[in-house]
């Protein structure tokens, strides 16, 4: 009797297993379409927005032209540069006379821990800086210039 009754118990759950199994499977959440219909691709003629990442500078390297920048969340980034990557600094270092007016990414080695803006936009599937925006500079000797 005992056999009897596992035998249908097992027989009943597969006929359950199999029938929720059989149910369809859309791949779009719209009753009517027959076909899904990907959604079309972004035109390569629309300019792309440039993006900013802000954080603490943690590193410039002028021999391969790439930057790191870490997040308040702990996350970094790594940002190629050229020579038309600008560099804005705070308008109270722009009048002291022992420092130049004008400032390269080169000039931000030794300014590590220094906080950053980092205006990028993707090129050839690296993260390449537009420009960079100093907002709190630190310099060799730890002194902070804050804005």
């Amino acid at each position: 009797m005992k056999r009897v009754l596992v035998y249908s118990l097992i027989w009943f759950l597969s006929g359950v297993l199999l029938m929720s199994c059989d149910r369809g499977v859309r791949a779009s959440r719209e009753e009517g379409t027959a076909t899904y219909q990907p959604r079309p691709a972004p035109a390569e003629n629309q300019p792309v927005p440039a993006k900013d990442f802000k954080g603490e500078l943690i590193s410039v390297d002028t021999k391969n032209n790439v930057m790191m920048v870490r997040a308040e969340n702990g996350m970094e980034q790594t940002f190629r540069f050229n020579d038309q990557t600008s560099v804005q600094r705070l308008e109270a270092q722009r009048a002291t006379a022992n420092q130049p007016r004008t400032m390269a990414v080169r000039d931000l080695i030794g300014k590590e821990g220094s906080e950053v803006t980092v205006m990028w936009k993707e090129e050839a599937g690296a993260k390449m800086a537009t420009s960079v925006s100093v907002d709190q500079l630190v310099s060799r000797k730890g002194s902070w210039r804050k804005r």
